[in-house]
């Protein structure tokens, strides 16, 4: 196609309503148009209108202008403007190809989560927000799927994640260890009194210059932490900018997504990979067809290993290894008593039987020398 010359074929609405046909999620449609928005913006002309401004003269332009971005974004903004430049005629040759497809470098812009970076974080929050934490942390879910999980999902310590909601519409159920469903229920109880104030503040903001404007909270608030994906990473920043708030390359050192690496790192030190892969509906096809546990053998085995999820509870960690050493020590006094047991026996046996004077003899000092052992 020659630049500028033939409007494309999809206006943005109706290329993001094709992608709804295509059963692509809300979630990546809504990605899809921000982005598209984006470049709009940088353009200069309406969203409407994109479609009859593709000049890959631009698209060249607007990827030079994301030097200091990061690459992964670069890569999944060109990715989305690229299919809808394509979709819409517009061709590419092979240097203008490569230039829109750029290889990148996996950077790991990061580091771990720490435990006692978390408890930090557990201290300073408030009862919505260690909820949150610990809720994150127990299922390994995406925030983007947390912010969109209703009361209705929670049946007691399983949580349902629907497709609807879900990355690639990999749906599934997780699990709270005992620690989260204590802080869950204690943030249920608060819900009302949370939502009530919330609002009152949100009013009182009307009028005034706000930095985080947030969107009308739907009518009869369903969802069971009653805030956005952004104000989950607001939460998430602050109370990390207050106990560590090493900051990287683009942005700080960790992330809410930290909390389903931590959830990764930790559930496999005491649970099967494959139930910890499977949890995190990261499952490959081979994964999904020669793997084959029920829903209550995998609670079963979450609940086993729980204890390395806990992040306040940490104590109980050590209580676990105290608990196996007393065991064993149990085990061995329970031997002992058994052996002791045994002898007795032994010598009432010989009590009732005949024997010389030469055998009680040898029988007392059998018994001391046992005595000494």
């Amino acid at each position: 196609m020659n630049e500028g010359t033939t409007p494309g074929k999809y206006p943005v609405d109706d290329y993001l309503t094709m992608l709804h046909l295509a059963k692509r999620s809300d979630k990546t449609i809504e990605g899809y148009r921000k982005v598209l928005k984006g470049y709009a913006d940088f353009i200069g002309v309406p969203l409407s209108e994109i479609h009859r401004h593709l000049l890959v003269s631009n698209l060249l332009k607007y990827a030079g202008s994301r030097s200091m971005k990061s690459d992964a974004g670069t890569k999944t903004n060109l990715s989305i403007l690229r299919r809808y430049f394509t979709i819409n005629g517009v061709e590419f040759d092979e240097m203008e190809f490569n230039a829109v497809k750029p290889k990148i470098v996996k950077e790991h812009n990061d580091k771990p989560l720490e435990l006692e970076t978390l408890q930090k974080m557990m201290d300073l929050t408030d009862t919505h927000g260690r909820a949150l934490l610990s809720f994150l942390v127990s299922t390994g879910c995406r925030a983007g799927e947390t912010a969109e999980i209703l009361l209705s999902d929670v049946k007691g310590d399983v949580v349902t994640i629907r497709p609807e909601i879900a990355k690639s519409k990999q749906g599934g159920k997780v699990y709270l260890t005992s620690e989260a469903r204590e802080y869950l229920d204690i943030w249920l109880r608060e819900r009302s009194d949370y939502i009530r104030i919330a609002d009152a503040r949100m009013k009182g903001l009307c009028g005034k210059k706000n930095p985080h404007p947030s969107a009308p909270r739907p009518k009869n608030d369903q969802r069971l932490f009653a805030i956005s994906y952004n104000s989950m990473h607001r939460i998430f920043s602050r109370l990390y900018d207050k106990v560590d708030g090493e900051q990287g390359k683009y942005h700080a050192q960790c992330t809410i997504h930290s909390c389903r690496k931590f959830f990764r790192t930790h559930a496999a030190q005491t649970m099967h990979p494959d139930l910890v892969t499977g949890l995190m509906r990261q499952t490959g096809y081979l994964d999904s067809t020669y793997v084959r546990m029920s829903d209550a053998e995998k609670y079963q085995q979450f609940k086993a290993g729980e204890s390395a999820l806990y992040i306040t509870r940490a104590d109980h960690r050590i209580q676990d290894s105290k608990l196996s050493k007393l065991e064993r020590m149990n085990q061995e006094l329970r031997e002992r008593l058994q052996q002791i047991e045994n002898r007795e026996n032994v010598i009432g046996t010989l009590d009732k039987m005949p024997l010389t004077p030469e055998d009680q003899l040898a029988i007392a000092k059998l018994v001391i020398e046992l005595q000494k052992k």
